[in-house]
């Protein structure tokens, strides 16, 4: 259905065919420029990294949650299956944050303030996964779960008012590369994450360090970024006076 969307409704007009060996010469192309436009603008360098504390708050979830799902339900096969549930879940709540996000942002005053208050709610989030981590209590349980939905719900809230905000910020033949470089941050930095969650015990401390990781990408937004100056026309000359 997304597919037969896309062909449909997103008419592209007509472009140069494109060869393997012309994509992968433009990947470094691209990185390099989606770097120096976050070291030119302070927006898009929050934009930036935010994505990296996204990328590092969604690997924890999905490392750990399975592995603790196993542990709660005594067995691989319950615990994949309440895991499954959980993951639905998870992207229902994803979905409605996005549908909520310009509702936050009138409530909030801007979309700054909306993508600071979704990423603050995501962290309380994954704080309540960390205290709950050690206790298999029914109560504890219900915090998990609620934690658990809290973190799709503030991180779905928060994307697409940052990419409002992206968009507004970046020109058009801009748009693509900074997308590509937002999203490279938070694989890259989720990929990182993956590998320092491993080497950690299973417990509150892994969650507690990405919910630490994903609030310090929510206080990046504390303070409003002063609008992108725009050069000025120039003055149209004086027309000559005929004497």
């Amino acid at each position: 259905m997304f597919v037969g969307y896309v062909l449909t409704a997103l008419r592209e007009p007509p472009r140069p065919p494109a060869t393997v060996r012309s994509v992968l010469r433009g990947v470094p192309v691209t990185v390099l420029g989606g770097l120096r436009l976050g070291g030119r603008d302070a927006l898009v360098r929050r934009v930036l990294l935010t994505a990296a504390a996204v990328g590092s708050a969604l690997a924890a979830v999905e490392l750990l949650v399975p592995g603790r799902t196993v542990e709660l339900t005594g067995g691989t096969g319950p615990g994949a299956l309440v895991y499954a549930v959980l993951a639905c879940a998870g992207f229902v709540c994803s979905g409605v944050g996005s549908h909520l996000a310009p509702l936050a942002a009138r409530v909030a005053g801007s979309g700054e303030r909306a993508v600071l208050g979704c990423l603050a709610a995501g962290a309380a989030g994954l704080l309540l996964l960390g205290v709950t981590a050690s206790s298999a209590h029914p109560m504890a349980t219900a915090l998990a779960v609620g934690g658990f939905g809290l973190v799709y719900l503030g991180l779905g809230g928060a994307s697409p008012n940052e990419n409002d905000l992206l968009h507004r910020r970046v020109p058009s033949a801009g748009r693509a590369t900074a997308l590509s470089v937002q999203s490279l941050a938070q694989q890259l930095v989720g990929a990182l994450t993956g590998l320092a969650v491993g080497a950690l015990r299973p417990g509150p401390l892994p969650w507690l360090l990405t919910g630490a990781a994903l609030l310090a990408g929510a206080l990046l937004w504390l303070r409003r970024v002063q609008p992108a100056r725009t050069p000025r026309p120039p003055r149209p000359s004086p027309a000559p006076t005929v004497e």
